[in-house]
C-alpha cells in the first residue's frame, strides 16, 4: 500500500507515472480493503482482473457515505457534509486516513486555477470559516491549506457565528481597493449575501485591482433565492470591479478529495488529469452519449483511503474534455444510485 500511495502521490504533485495502472491498483486496493465495496463488486461478479480497466469498478454513489463506514485503513481526518433539512444523521461522512494526499491536491491545483499568473503570496479575503470554526468541514481544511500556502500579510477572514461578517469584509474590501491583486473566496450563498450588503444604502463604491479573482463554490444548501448562478457573476463583476475572467468555478464535495474547476471567467469545469469524469444514464449507469444530460461520476486517485469511484447526485453533460453543470437530480432520475446503495448496504 505504501508504494502504491507513493506513486499517487508523485502523479498528482509531478506527472509521472501512468494513470490506468494506478488507478486499477487504486481500485483493487479498495476492493480488498473496503468491506462493503468488496461486497458490492462480489455480488456483480466483479475480480480482480476486471479491474484491470478502471470503468469496470462500480461507482459508490455519494449517498453511501451517509450510512456506510467506506475506509481502506484507520482514517486520520473525517470529514463530513454540511447539514441538511433532515438533520446531521443524514450527513455524509468521509474517513480519510492520507490527508497529505488531500495537501497534495490542493498544492497541485490550486494555484494554477485560482491565482494571477505568477503571484505568489496575494492578499486573502475568506467568507468561508476555517477549521476553528468547522473542524469537520473539507472545504475549510482547503482553505486552512490555501491561507497556509499563498496568504500574504494582511489576510482576513471576515467569517462570524451565524454566517459571514458582512460588516468586515466591506471594510476590508474598502482598504485593498489599490495595488496589488486580492484573492476572495466564497461558497454561492456567502457572495450572495455579501453583494446584497454592498447594494445596501451605506454601500460604497468598491474597485478591485486588474488581475484579482474570486473562488466560488457550492449551492444554496436549500436557501430559496431568487437569483441564478450568472446573476451572482455579473453582480460580482459589477459591484466589485472585477475583469470578466476574474470568477473562478469550483466543483467539490465532502466525498470527493479533488476538484474540477472552470477556467476564469468561464462555466465549463474540468478535472485534474487524475480523476477522469464520465457521464451516466441514471437509470441503467451506462456511459451516456456525449451531448446528452446524465449523472456525474468520477474516479478520483486521491480517494485512495475510501473509494476511488464516486456517483454524485450531480446531472451534467459532458462538453468535449470539460463538463457543464445542470443541477441536482430528482428522486426519479436517482434509480441507479439508489439500487447501487441498496446493494452496498445489504449484509
Amino acid at each position: 500500500m505504501t508504494t502504491l500511495l507513493r506513486r499517487i502521490e508523485r502523479f498528482i504533485a509531478a506527472g509521472r507515472g501512468d494513470f490506468d495502472e494506478l488507478a486499477a491498483g487504486a481500485a483493487r486496493f479498495g476492493c480488498e480493503r473496503v468491506e462493503p465495496y468488496r461486497r458490492l463488486c462480489e455480488r456483480r461478479g466483479i475480480t480482480r482482473a476486471a479491474l484491470d480497466d478502471w470503468r469496470a469498478a462500480p461507482p459508490v454513489p455519494t449517498s453511501a457515505f451517509k450510512s456506510l463506514r467506506l475506509a481502506a485503513a484507520e482514517p486520520r481526518e473525517v470529514f463530513r457534509s454540511s447539514g441538511t433539512t433532515r438533520g446531521a444523521e443524514r450527513r455524509s461522512v468521509h474517513y480519510h486516513p492520507y490527508p497529505d494526499l488531500y495537501r497534495t491536491v490542493i498544492d497541485a491545483t490550486f494555484a494554477d486555477a485560482c491565482l494571477p499568473a505568477g503571484a505568489g503570496r496575494v492578499p486573502i479575503l475568506s467568507l468561508i470559516p476555517g477549521r476553528d470554526a468547522a473542524p469537520d468541514s473539507s472545504l475549510s481544511f482547503m482553505v486552512d491549506h490555501v491561507f497556509e500556502r499563498h496568504a500574504a500579510p494582511g489576510s482576513a477572514w471576515a467569517v462570524a457565528r451565524d454566517g459571514i461578517d458582512v460588516e468586515q469584509a466591506s471594510g476590508w474590501l474598502q482598504s485593498h481597493g489599490g495595488g496589488e491583486p486580492v484573492l476572495i473566496l466564497a461558497t454561492a450563498l456567502a457572495l450572495v449575501l455579501l453583494l446584497d450588503h454592498l447594494e445596501g444604502p451605506t454601500a460604497h463604491a468598491i474597485r478591485r485591482p486588474a488581475g484579482s479573482r474570486v473562488f466560488e463554490t457550492g449551492g444554496f444548501k436549500g436557501q430559496r433565492l431568487e437569483t441564478t448562478p450568472e446573476d451572482i457573476r455579473q453582480r460580482a463583476r459589477s459591484l466589485l470591479g472585477l475583469d470578466p475572467e476574474a470568477i473562478v468555478r469550483e466543483y467539490g464535495m465532502t466525498e470527493l478529495t479533488s476538484q474540477a474547476y472552470s477556467r476564469p471567467g468561464g462555466q465549463r469545469l474540468r478535472t485534474p488529469p487524475w480523476m477522469p469524469f464520465r457521464v451516466l444514464d441514471p437509470e441503467s449507469l451506462e456511459e451516456a452519449e456525449d451531448g446528452e444530460p446524465g449523472l456525474l461520476s468520477f474516479f478520483d486517485l486521491a480517494n485512495l483511503g475510501s473509494v476511488c469511484h464516486v456517483l454524485t447526485e450531480d446531472l451534467g453533460v459532458r462538453e468535449g474534455d470539460a463538463f457543464q453543470l445542470l443541477g441536482r437530480a430528482t428522486g426519479a432520475e436517482l434509480r441507479g444510485c439508489s439500487l447501487t446503495a441498496e446493494e452496498l448496504g445489504a449484509a
